[in-house]
């Protein structure tokens, strides 16, 4: 025999107008408590998101729905099989209309239309059976807040199933992405080293006109003073446009907080991208409107992919400036467990290819007055100590010049500017001092006893660290000739 249960016992109000989390893994149900014999299956909740609240069931296909923009908190319970649905609605709508709550659509069994149709809507966090629906949308008004709720009940062989989703109403925050406005009136300047984040992957940062959101981190980072890359500009009859653009480019991958929804997170970066005089070139969301996420990813080539099709974001912008025009790409995709963002941001330039400035003659009649040299061209990958493909030139002058005087010996003396820990740019110095002389003698023929590798960082400037120009010419190698091995 099916349970009936007393009205006034079975869900009970909170004290006050609103239940408060106790903690972050406490469940917010609003003004009711659990039910008695309910057991948690599980809670989640956004900051800010949109919410369509069932209104009218127009055929067992299609369903009617207004959307109200706020805080959400999802509660799902798992009730004893013995327990009716109808029964559960009931007693939430007595508590409703004790708290002078408005009852806005409710249904059960056929007039909620197809099972099946009706989980797929309200997209439950326990979405095991969708026997017996029944169905509640309620509004209160109180004088602080106003708040809507969703009861969602339904049944299968072994429980009966209950989904409480509460939405405060709450105006989108849109103020989560600050901007550097000072930094569109230069021009692209060279590429720095902070200090680096907790848990940002090293020799990652911000880029410096739009910070990161609260809680987020840099999963994966590249940035590079000139280069190529695709974005995507339309997609039309399901086939992915995309466009290949050149100059600085700057790739982040942050991982967010996933109580952030794909939709605030976008809002935020239109609405930071938008103060800064970016306008919208194009844009797309979801399955329907981006397709398969995997055909952006071939055409891009993203630093993230884990998530749904359904929520993904894309977005293209761009910038005018005499300086030259700036792209951001900004790519949104995450799932139930995890939440990313992918922003890219290209500022075009043309490719400068007068950085190998030194030659033989200019080498031994610096070395014949000054007794060193720095080896202008000799370029590094970004925090590292490996060669850039372009620094072959140089170290092959330099290996012709050690030829020509094999009697003499020389340090090979790195340098780095003043920004960083002390400790680490000595030790920086020092390894691409030591690479120079380990391609010179392994691939050139240089005897070993020739050179000698030494590291000084940030201690011997050539030039004023304070501006961006001084920092990338103390940011060299130099040969020094040995007076006491001459």
């Amino acid at each position: 025999m099916k349970r009936l249960i007393n009205l006034p016992l079975f869900v009970s109000l909170v004290a006050g107008t609103f239940a408060t989390l106790a903690a972050e893994d406490k469940p917010n149900t609003g003004p009711f408590t659990a039910p008695q014999d309910a057991e948690l299956y599980k809670s989640a909740r956004r900051h800010f998101t949109l919410y369509p609240l069932l209104n009218e069931v127009k055929s067992r296909k299609e369903f009617s729905s207004v959307e109200v923009g706020g805080r959400l908190f999802r509660t799902s319970y798992q009730l004893p099989p013995d327990y009716e649905p109808f029964n559960l609605l009931n007693n939430y709508k007595n508590r409703i209309q004790e708290l002078g709550g408005e009852v806005i659509f409710e249904c059960s069994n056929e007039s909620c239309g197809n099972p099946e149709k009706v989980k797929r809507f309200i997209k439950p966090l326990h979405t095991t059976g969708d026997d017996d629906p029944h169905i509640l949308t309620a509004r209160f008004s109180f004088e602080n807040k106003e708040v809507y709720t969703s009861i969602y009940c339904y049944k299968w062989a072994r429980a009966v199933n209950l989904q409480l989703d509460i939405i405060e109403v709450t105006p989108e925050p849109l103020d989560l992405v600050q901007i550097g406005e000072s930094y569109l009136s230069t021009g692209v300047q060279a590429i720095e080293v902070e200090d680096l984040a907790n848990k940002d992957v090293k020799g990652s940062k911000d880029h410096p006109m739009v910070t990161r959101l609260p809680g987020a981190f840099i999963d994966e980072y590249s940035q590079f003073d000139f280069g190529q890359t695709k974005v995507v500009t339309a997609i039309t009859d399901g086939k992915v446009q995309a466009r290949e653009l050149e100059g600085r480019i700057t790739d982040i991958a942050y991982q967010l907080p996933r109580s952030y929804s794909e939709y605030e997170v976008n809002a935020n970066y239109r609405a930071a991208l938008g103060k800064l005089g970016f306008v919208s070139l194009f844009e797309c969301n979801g399955k329907q409107q981006c397709g398969p996420k995997m055909k952006i990813y071939y055409a891009i080539d993203p630093l993230i992919n884990n998530g749904r099709d359904e929520s993904q974001f894309y977005s293209l912008y761009k910038l005018n400036r005499p300086e030259g025009n700036v792209y951001a790409m900004t790519y949104i995709l995450g799932y139930s467990g995890g939440l990313w963002t992918n922003l890219r941001i290209i500022e075009e330039s043309t490719l400068k290819d007068d950085r190998l400035v030194i030659d033989l003659e200019g080498l031994t009649d610096k070395m014949t007055q000054t007794g060193h040299v720095a080896l202008d061209g000799l370029l590094f990958e970004f925090d590292k100590d490996v060669m850039l493909p372009e620094a072959a030139e140089v170290v092959m002058t330099v290996a012709t010049y050690l030829k020509q005087h094999p009697k003499q010996s020389f340090y090979v003396v790195g340098h780095t500017d003043d920004q960083g820990k002390q400790g680490y740019n000595q030790q920086l110095s020092e390894k691409r001092a030591q690479a120079v002389i380990t391609e010179l003698t392994k691939n050139h023929g240089i005897p070993a006893p020739q050179l000698t590798a030494a590291g000084v960082g940030e201690y011997s400037p050539v030039a004023n660290n304070m501006t961006d120009e001084g920092k990338k010419q103390n940011r060299r190698v130099e040969l020094v000739l040995r007076s006491d091995k001459k």
